[in-house]
């Protein structure tokens, strides 16, 4: 697998979800995402429009994070916060989808939600929505990823980072249950720091599009290193 370190980096969504967060640390998350030529710096919803300042100019997408990390807000709460990360900058938006009424067999209110996200980013914003795969049945993922892809979302990713990492059967099960062209794979969970290696592997093995990791400008580094070593 021959990959330059820009279409490496290009692999790697990086974000900074941390309670703890000040706007220094934002602002310097920012900026690394930036210099690494990732794909997308995001952090949660209050400090897009610190990030959109950041990035202005780049290539790098401004990233929100919607009901996160337990996407159990209500419907129309969701949308709020859509609507104001895309009036505040935001270019690429990631949804938790409300698991619980996927496992009561309630597909037409996540329809409902996931619908209402790919309205209101097309055209503006790549439209991604998170599963947290580590509380569902290989059924509700199949399902789940079929609902995504009949709404066109633009990504499926497994996890938030803050419940479970997803397993290699689980990423393949998204990954087959994939309808469409269109909609591609984001993996994402813990632990948070991926290495190298296995980031190559499930990007040449696995499918996977884009990975989700606060680690990113540092794997970005590593394979710099590496691709002049070798």
């Amino acid at each position: 697998m021959n990959l330059t370190v820009e279409e490496y980096a290009q692999h790697f969504d990086m974000a900074l979800h941390l309670q703890s967060s000040t706007e220094e640390e934002i602002r310097g998350h920012a900026r690394a995402a930036r210099e690494a030529g990732v794909a997308a710096c995001y952090t949660n919803s209050m400090w897009t429009p610190v990030v959109a300042q950041e990035l202005h100019g780049s290539q790098v997408r401004v990233g929100t994070a919607i009901s996160f990390p337990y996407g159990c807000t209500s419907t129309a709460m969701k949308f709020a916060e859509i609507d104001e990360g895309l009036e505040c900058g935001a270019t690429a938006v990631d949804m938790v989808v409300n698991i619980g009424r996927l496992k009561e067999g309630d597909d037409a209110y996540i329809a409902k939600e996931i619908e209402g996200l790919v309205e209101r980013t097309h055209g503006v914003a790549i439209s991604k929505v998170i599963y947290e795969v580590c509380f569902l049945t290989d059924d509700e993922i199949q399902r789940l990823t079929r609902i995504c892809c009949d709404a066109g979302v633009d990504y499926v990713k497994t996890a938030t980072g803050s419940e479970g990492f997803p397993t290699e059967a689980q990423v393949k099960i998204m990954r087959d249950s994939i309808t469409n062209e269109s909609t591609k794979l984001k993996v994402s969970g813990v632990p948070r720091t991926f290495t190298m290696p296995a980031t190559l592997w499930m990007i040449d093995k696995l499918g996977v599009s884009l990975i989700g990791t606060r680690s990113a400008a540092k794997l970005v580094r590593q394979y710099a290193d590496y691709c002049a070593e070798n």
